[in-house]
């Protein structure tokens, strides 16, 4: 080999193994408010001087996936600057949905659920249980039951025979016994997630329910 062809080789390979190391794939993190969200205005998420573009935070549906600029990182009123929330997300994954539940003291505390969690399928449920109550039910022939504060996700299970609907019960665990709170049929749905919470009410007092749709797409 001449001595040309093996400056060539030598270039070549030192260029290689000059090159920055492929760029890590972006956090994207997707946020849903159980209460309030429309009360914070617009939020950023922010980490020593970093933030990101504001946003809104949803209630009724789960928000565009937002970058946060670290691993942890606070979620901040826009307008104030006040802290509403502090996330630590895992250390693997890269994709992630927040729920955030307002806090017994200010703000909201975070639930984290990886979004690419092989075990929450299209078509499951994740309650979280936010009430100073037990509660129970069940999703076809599925079922549940959630201290306070905790959450769980539910596959379901045993359709209608025609395999439209699921036959569902929501109740909550009372001194006296168990009391129902909603009877229902959820229509199968292959490409939707849903969320539901469980809250006391604070116009009423009487611990309530609100569920939202998350569609997934096919994959």
């Amino acid at each position: 080999m001449s001595k040309l062809s093996i400056l060539v080789c030598l270039l070549i390979s030192c260029a290689a193994h000059a090159q920055p190391p492929a760029a890590k794939k972006g956090l994207a993190v997707r946020f849903l408010a159980e209460r309030g969200g429309e009360e914070a205005g617009k939020v950023v998420l922010a980490a020593k001087d970093a933030k990101s573009d504001p946003f809104d935070l949803p209630m009724n549906h789960l928000s565009e996936p937002q970058t946060p600029p670290e691993r942890v990182f606070s979620v901040r009123s826009s307008d104030h600057n006040a802290s509403l929330a502090t996330v630590t997300l895992p250390e693997k994954g890269d994709s992630f949905i927040v729920l955030l539940v307002p806090s017994a003291k200010t703000g909201y505390d975070p639930v984290i659920i990886p979004a690419d969690d092989a075990k929450f399928r299209p078509g499951d449920v994740y309650f979280f249980n936010h009430a100073d109550k037990t509660v129970l039910g069940f999703v076809g022939t599925s079922k549940f039951i959630l201290a306070p504060n905790k959450g769980e996700m539910l596959r379901p299970a045993g359709p209608s025979e025609d395999g439209s609907y699921y036959t569902v019960g929501l109740g909550v665990r009372e001194a006296d016994g168990d009391r129902p709170l909603s009877s229902a049929r959820w229509p199968v749905q292959k490409h939707i997630r849903m969320y539901v919470f469980f809250f006391n009410n604070p116009k009423t007092g009487r611990l309530d329910f609100r569920a939202v749709d998350e569609y997934v797409e096919p994959g």
